[in-house]
């Protein structure tokens, strides 16, 4: 989404262009006493961003690790038909999780840009809305469960003890979806209250807890793949306890910065929402559709060893996947403040330390996954020769993908942060659906298995062309026009900010 000077980029921000005189003199007021918008408009950016990135990175991978401990004790306690399960839901559970992403990733980007420019009472009436939002999409997927389960099963075409199985952890699952969304959503909001070490703490927590419920359900009580899915839900329960305490402590203090208030901004601020996040929620629903198009064409060329080979390099990449998610999203709050405050040499200066850092670590993984693909693949698959043979020939291709994916990612947020949803969207539909699909339907033509294990590469590299020519462009319209920053209509691009005498820095 495009935001202009003046009036109009108010209108088209959300914001409401002719707000009430109080209004404005309680965001005036919040404004002067916000000390996070201080931090991120004034530190220097090397010090922001590795207070802010690194609990986000520590973050994603907590989240990593949590996911396949849980696989491993649900496969080890439940064997693989448990596993299936669980995975085989995916495709029912894709359009919710898209959702909730549209609304977390979008909304969150929405409330820092306001406080960025100073509007904390909008940004808190922001904060408001997306926790309804949230909150009544769980509810609403909640009851669409209990209402449509037979159809549910019956359209994911499972029967016998998979459809039991799949039901079972369905129906555990689903009285979790508020708080599972509103966990979701408000951990970004407290990164964006200017606390990155107390929502990666909270997300530690979570994912140790989740781990030690799975097995106190699946070992000890033996509740089967249902205490999986409890073990789950509880653990994300706590976390939105957490985080809403946290916000309704503040609120009821009257303490600075971003806090709960009545939920506003009308039909402007939802479309804003829904337009910035639409190209996360395409993220979530293309991988569910490209991975169901690798695993078709990897079965007719190559058969089921494929398939398993293929999953085993996707976890070898996970970690450098859930690296550049972490650095994107520990650093959407200092980009989001920035533009909305109009200081975009700090935005471009942020970006600019983003693709340094995560070039650098996407050649590092490329480096140890050419040499230690093969070791790792030993960790899953022991005592398998032929499957670790074609793991290794899959990761040897593949892994050149980790040389462009961190372009990708993090333009892609970059965009998002700065709420021009046409960017983000373009970013996304070309790595998670175009290019990927491209090379799947063209290069198994020509060199057949070859042509499948090339595709990632192809995909990576064709959209980080695609962003850096976006990003060009930006910069083309916004950072070499003379005058006073573009965003929101601010005049504060002017006013260079200290860097030195902040004492929070």
């Amino acid at each position: 989404m495009q935001i202009e000077t003046g009036k109009e980029s108010k209108q088209a921000g959300g914001s409401e262009p002719s707000a009430k005189p109080q209004q404005r003199e309680e965001d005036t007021n919040l404004e002067a006493l916000d000390p996070a918008r201080e931090v991120f408009l004034n530190c220097p950016l090397g010090m922001l961003i590795l207070k802010n990135a690194f609990p986000a990175v520590a973050s994603t991978l907590f989240m990593a690790l949590y996911q396949v401990v849980d696989g491993i004790l649900v496969g080890r306690r439940l064997g693989p038909e448990a596993l299936a399960s669980v995975n085989i839901l995916y495709p029912i559970l894709a359009l919710f999780v898209g959702l909730a992403v549209m609304i977390g990733v979008g909304g969150n980007a929405r409330v820092a840009v306001l406080l960025g420019a100073g509007e904390t009472g909008q940004a808190r009436r922001t904060l408001g809305l997306i926790v309804i939002l949230g909150a009544l999409l769980g509810i609403g997927g909640s009851i669409v469960v209990i209402l449509a389960f037979p159809h549910i099963l019956s359209a994911l075409g499972t029967s016998g003890e998979l459809g039991e199985l799949a039901g079972e952890y369905l129906i555990a699952l689903c009285p979790f979806f508020a708080p599972m969304v509103l966990a979701f959503i408000l951990e970004q909001a407290v990164r964006n209250d200017g606390r990155p070490n107390m929502a990666t703490a909270v997300v530690a927590t979570m994912a140790i807890l989740n781990i030690v419920l799975d097995y106190i359900f699946l070992f000890i009580l033996n509740m089967g793949v249902a205490g999986a899915a409890q073990a789950t839900g509880l653990s994300n329960s706590l976390v939105a306890l957490i985080f809403i305490g946290h916000f309704i402590n503040k609120t009821i203090r009257r303490r600075p910065g971003l806090g709960f208030a009545v939920p506003g901004g009308g039909i402007p601020t939802l479309r804003a929402i829904a337009l910035n996040g639409s190209s996360e929620m395409f993220n979530s629903l293309a991988a569910g559709l490209t991975t169901f198009l690798f695993n078709r064409i990897i079965l007719s060329y190559v058969g089921a060893m494929g398939v398993a080979a293929f999953a085993l390099v996707q976890y070898m990449l996970m970690v450098g996947v859930m690296f550049f998610i972490g650095l994107s999203n520990g650093t959407q709050p200092i980009l989001s403040y920035n533009y909305g405050a109009g200081h975009l040499h700090r935005v471009q200066g942020t970006l600019n330390r983003l693709l340094a850092v995560s070039l650098s670590v996407g050649l590092l993984f490329f480096i140890v996954l050419c040499r230690q693909a093969g070791a790792m693949a030993t960790l899953f698959i022991p005592g398998h020769a032929e499957a670790l043979a074609l793991t290794l020939r899959v990761a040897r291709i593949i892994s050149w993908s980790m040389l462009f994916m961190p372009v990708g990612i993090v333009v892609s947020m970059f965009f998002t942060s700065m709420e021009k949803a046409g960017n983000s969207m373009v970013v996304a539909v070309s790595r998670g659906l175009v290019f990927t699909v491209l090379g799947l339907v063209i290069f198994p033509i020509f060199w057949g298995e070859l042509g499948i294990w090339i595709t990632p590469v192809f995909a990576e590299g064709t959209t980080a062309l695609v962003a850096v020519l976006l990003v060009y462009r930006w910069k083309a319209k916004f950072l070499r026009q003379e005058g006073p920053g573009h965003a929101l209509g601010t005049d504060l691009l002017a006013q260079e900010p200290c860097e030195t005498k902040n004492e929070q820095c």
